[in-house]
């Protein structure tokens, strides 16, 4: 299946404090959709993943993300 890189920017909340952080990740390109932008629900799927490596207390905040391309 191909790919494509999606540029995540985020904050991981605890208590009183923030931490802001990001990545770019190969997020799989469907074979068809029944939308126009499939990324906001890979995204989702992605931070759901992301917040199972943190504790109890901190939360994974999606601030934006985008698709980019030819990043070396």
């Amino acid at each position: 299946m191909s790919t494509y890189k999606t540029y995540i920017s985020y904050v991981i909340q605890k208590e009183g404090q923030h931490v802001h952080g990001f990545e770019i990740v190969d997020l799989p390109l469907p074979k068809y959709s029944f939308y126009l932008d499939n990324s906001s629900q890979q995204v989702v799927k992605w931070a759901s993943e992301k917040q199972k490596q943190f504790s109890d207390g901190e939360a994974v905040i999606i601030l934006n993300f985008f698709n980019v391309s030819n990043v070396k």
